[in-house]
């Protein structure tokens, strides 16, 4: 009678020290298996953007923000960047930044559709 009571004991004990051991997880940003951060695109400064002027060749803007992720088949004269961060199969954060260019091959405009790094 003594060992049921003592093994019923234990179980509560553990029960309680799991769910108190537990309490502290967050659960909604914790997931079993790990997933790792995934980063993909190009990452784009805003220091990097201010030194983007009018007037500069596509080998220019290329050795500033590095080269695009894709160049559009029909229209050369635009440029596109894109970046998204996914954590948890969440996407966390995300831009995409166009760069066009005249006929000329010299940049024109630079649009932007996202919150660029500050660095």
């Amino acid at each position: 009678m003594k060992l049921n009571k003592f093994i019923v004991v234990l179980i509560y004990g553990f029960t309680v020290f799991g769910v108190v051991a537990c309490s502290g997880v967050n659960f909604t940003d914790w997931r079993f298996p790990y997933m790792y951060p995934v980063q993909q695109g190009n990452y784009i400064t805003d220091a990097q953007i201010a030194q983007l002027k009018a007037g500069m060749t596509k080998e220019q803007v290329s050795f500033v923000i590095g080269h695009p992720v894709s160049q559009f088949m029909f229209n050369s004269t635009q440029w596109q960047y894109v970046y998204q961060m996914h954590n948890n199969n969440k996407l966390k954060n995300s831009y995409i930044i166009n760069v066009n260019f005249d006929t000329s091959e010299k940049l024109t405009t630079v649009e932007s559709a996202g919150e660029v790094f500050v660095k």
